[in-house]
């Protein structure tokens, strides 16, 4: 510096400004198809529950055992050997983190795929964030321990009713409970089942259950089941649900301040859509499409133990397989971002 305090070189000219350019994140992104032939169907109908035995834990703390959805796991298997090679033997030594995206069957497999290489790899044990896993309509492929065990890398999406995160033995034992206490309601009626399918329980008098008592027998059906049974899995990491608000109301100030501190979920869809406009992926829904899905107005953050997914909710208007597309993913999104826009605005 000279006496002025001003600094400057030896040969007494100007210091020169140095623009820092931004360095661009290297990423690659994996994706892994949902069912499409006969052979990914079976593999979806292959859904016992295997204990399996891994090299290592794939995560600090955690047991190299896990149960997983058999069909799901042996898929994996096989895509390990295609993908390990060119991830540690490229991808990760060129700096590179990868991303993992799957839909359905895909999502159930890039889950397993992303256990097998933190087991694999001690690198990406030590840092979750070198590997992240967006799961989109998973079905159940974990048994709980497990599927809590990979909430720091794995983010699973379910939408709506979408009965694939569902389809596993416990959300059905779960509602075939709930359709005995409906039953024992009817008896006292003198009603059989079939009047439950004939009639509009929905309004007046003929309500058949208060929601109060569907919540009570709803809340007694899942106390009776034990979470840790193994042959129930569950879906893996952390599991934002998106569903339709069944009443439109205003909330009160101390219940949007309870919202907001329990729904941090905002963040998770934006990294989404941010990872999707960096790779030029991002597609705009159809308006025939928008017009044929019914987008959730909701989200809430929480694992593959949500109450939510404990029972299939059962709809005769389709919704249990149109919830299950991917319109329908994308449109539920979409409608929740345009949401939180509106609000942030206002």
């Amino acid at each position: 510096d000279d006496e002025d305090g001003n600094g400057a070189d030896d040969d007494g000219g100007k210091k020169q400004k140095k623009k820092k350019k931004k360095k661009k994140e290297k990423i690659a992104v994996i994706g892994i198809k949902g069912t499409s032939t006969l052979e990914d169907l079976l593999t979806d109908m292959c859904a016992n529950s295997v204990e399996y035995t891994l090299d290592h834990p794939f995560y600090e703390g955690g047991s190299n055992t896990l149960r997983c959805h058999e069909g799901v796991y042996i898929s994996s298997q096989r895509l390990l050997t295609d993908l390990l090679p060119l991830i540690q033997n490229l991808l990760l030594p060129s700096g590179y983190k990868i991303v993992i995206v799957g839909h359905s069957l895909g999502a159930g497999c890039a889950t397993i795929v992303s256990l097998l290489l933190r087991a694999s790899i001690p690198s990406l044990r030590t840092d979750s964030d070198k590997l992240k896993v967006w799961a989109f309509a998973s079905p159940p492929v974990l048994d709980l321990t497990s599927s809590r065990g990979c909430s720091s890398f794995v983010t699973t999406i379910v939408n709506n009713c979408d009965v694939v995160p569902r389809f596993n033995i416990g959300p059905f034992v779960v509602t075939v409970r709930l359709f005995r206490a409906m039953h024992k309601r009817l008896k006292e009626r003198n009603l059989g089942m079939t009047d439950l399918l004939l009639k509009d329980w929905s309004c007046g008098d003929n309500v058949l259950m208060s929601l109060e008592e569907i919540i009570e027998a709803m809340t007694d059906a899942i106390s009776r089941s034990d979470d840790h049974d193994p042959d129930h899995l569950y879906v893996p990491g952390k599991v934002l649900v998106l569903y339709d608000l069944w009443e439109k109301k205003q909330l009160s100030e101390d219940d949007r301040k309870e919202e907001e501190s329990t729904k941090d979920y905002a963040t998770i869809l934006k990294e989404w859509m941010k990872l999707l406009q960096e790779e030029d992926t991002l597609r705009s829904i159809d308006e025939d499409d928008a017009t044929n899905v019914s987008a959730a107005e909701e989200a809430i953050l929480s694992d593959g133990a949500c109450k939510a997914l404990r029972l299939i909710e059962f709809h005769f208007d389709g919704r249990l397989i149109d919830d299950h597309l991917a319109s329908s993913y994308r449109s539920s999104i979409a409608n929740i971002l345009a949401s939180m826009e509106n609000t942030t605005v206002a």
